[in-house]
């Protein structure tokens, strides 16, 4: 039996913490609210699956330990190209050196004169009220990075915008999502 595209691409070389990324344009061009988006944490990946085929699979980093990304069932609620955290970020003094390159704007004050800048999200797609969400960030296959949001290759975070719709529903899980030949399956533990 032969194996598809999507088959050979997770079945060559050090799958799934590589930087490589698989989509199916045809599939992407169908996307639409229905469509789920499964988040591995164990491998770090990314799917979008339209039907029961995978359109796209790609690296991302999650939150470290501490700060980790929840898991469960979820839909996009927000979307904006442009958007900055109000959250972390970085401190600056008065004079305009940045003391702080990781503040949490909640829990760090602001000096006298000084500034908080919150951290670039383009892409942005919330997940949560408090703040975890999809976006284009630094990505380190098989490595979590973020303060709980999911960071994703600028390609990939422009193309998913392009694509997603609100409510789109988005799967975090520890565990992989049951696939098979031509069919995938969410898995309960979501």
């Amino acid at each position: 039996v032969e194996l598809t595209r999507y088959e050979k691409f997770i079945t060559n070389g050090y799958y799934p913490e590589v930087m490589d990324i698989y989509t199916d344009d045809e599939l992407m061009a169908q996307a639409d609210s229905s469509c789920p988006i499964f988040i591995c944490l164990s491998q770090q990946r990314g799917r979008l699956y339209v039907g029961n085929q995978v359109a796209a699979d790609w690296p991302v980093s999650t939150g470290i330990q501490g700060r980790e990304t929840p898991t469960g069932k979820f839909r996009v609620t927000q979307k904006k190209e442009q958007y900055a955290s109000n959250r972390y970020g970085k401190m600056y003094n008065a004079e305009g050196r940045c003391i702080d390159s990781d503040a949490d704007a909640f829990k760090d004050p602001v000096p006298e004169g000084g500034k908080f800048v919150g951290a670039p999200m383009p892409n942005w797609q919330r997940l949560t009220s408090d703040g975890v969400g999809m976006h284009t960030g630094k990505v380190r296959a098989g490595q979590r990075l973020s303060h709980g949001c999911i960071r994703t290759p600028y390609d990939v975070a422009a193309n998913l915008y392009k694509y997603t719709e609100m409510n789109m529903p988005v799967y975090i899980s520890a565990g992989v999502e049951d696939y098979n030949r031509g069919g995938a399956v969410r898995k309960d533990d979501v």
